[in-house]
């Protein structure tokens, strides 16, 4: 992040998001994510913060007046946060909270860094079982895009169960992991202001990309994930391989998400952590070799949405994901 000029302080100015607490900031002439990071969280260095909170930024150095930035807030007790371009989330802080093991029960208690809290995820990447079942069918003033705080139109109203109020989640499709199974990535929530017969009017109040006419849209409450009490090592066959990167990218790392053949009807669930593998082929010998961890966070069907949580190596897809220790609630 380049800084250039001096950097002015203001004590009157300051507003430090409160911890929990979500905003949205336009962009002003001269606005740098270092100063916005001093704003918000009264710490310049927490500017990737928002940086990975906003996907479409491409470079951190440009950003552009009227531009509506999301401010992720700050979990409560701390400042732990892992995000990725695939799904940001917030992870429960508590700096002296190592990992402990309770030798009467073997189960190891949930760490700072490795588990959830009752939150919501953000921006995550998923394999969907069936296609959301209802389209965005047109922007305000026919934008191509839009963004926070503005309007749309759903192709959905009363006589589909859409009703003022409702909550809809915003999905992008990415790409196919099956001929009838795709990946879409929330892109954004709104909540429905006026809703017709056959279509309803809502206002987008959170977005993480730009959104656009022929989006899908699903009515759901803001997604969320629940921290786990601890975990049980365990040995276990359940095993799977990644198939698909964030933003198709060739590799991917901790603190991003990738989608794994790991769900149903196989005993998994949120939380869960994997061990990652590369399968290594070294003078006519297949060897397999850890290169990452990751832990599940969300379980539709089939496939699931892994958090990458460390990784030693760049993970690829087709590396091999095996079940190491169970989420305990």
């Amino acid at each position: 992040m380049k800084r250039t000029g001096g950097i002015i302080l203001s004590a009157l100015l300051l507003t430090v998001l409160p911890a929990g607490a979500e905003n949205t900031h336009e962009v002003k002439k001269g606005d740098t994510l270092w100063d916005i990071s001093q704003k918000y969280y009264g710490d310049n260095w927490k500017w990737p913060i928002i940086w990975k909170g906003n996907v479409f930024i491409n470079d951190p150095d440009l950003i552009y007046p009227r531009e509506k930035l999301f401010i992720p807030g700050l979990p409560d007790g701390g400042e732990s946060i892992r995000m990725g371009n695939g799904g940001m989330f917030r992870i429960e802080a508590g700096r002296d909270a190592a990992a402990e093991k309770h030798p009467a029960s073997g189960i190891e208690t949930a760490d700072s860094f490795n588990s959830f809290s009752h939150d919501k995820l953000n921006g995550f990447d998923s394999a969907l079982d069936e296609e959301p079942e209802f389209s965005v069918i047109s922007t305000e003033q026919n934008r191509e895009m839009v963004s926070t705080g503005d309007f749309i139109t759903i192709d959905a109203g009363t006589a589909k169960g859409l009703s003022a109020g409702d909550t809809v989640v915003l999905y992008e499709q990415r790409s196919r992991v099956e001929k009838n199974r795709a990946i879409y990535s929330c892109v954004g929530y709104a909540r429905v202001v006026k809703a017709g017969d056959e279509t309803s009017r809502a206002e987008i109040y959170k977005s993480f990309s730009s959104i656009s006419a022929g989006y899908k849209a699903a009515k759901s409450e803001e997604i969320s994930v629940k921290k786990p009490k601890g975990f049980r090592s365990v040995n276990s066959d359940i095993a799977g391989e990644v198939v698909y990167l964030a933003e198709n990218h060739r590799f991917s790392a901790q603190g991003y998400s990738v989608i794994v053949n790991i769900g149903h009807p196989q005993p998994v669930k949120e939380g869960d952590k994997f061990r990652i593998f590369r399968r290594l082929e070294e003078n006519g010998v297949v060897k397999t070799e850890p290169v990452g961890e990751g832990q599940l966070i969300i379980v539709n069907g089939r496939y699931s949405t892994m958090y990458l949580i460390n990784s030693g190596m760049e993970i690829m897809k087709g590396d091999i994901v095996r079940l190491s220790k169970v989420a305990v609630y």
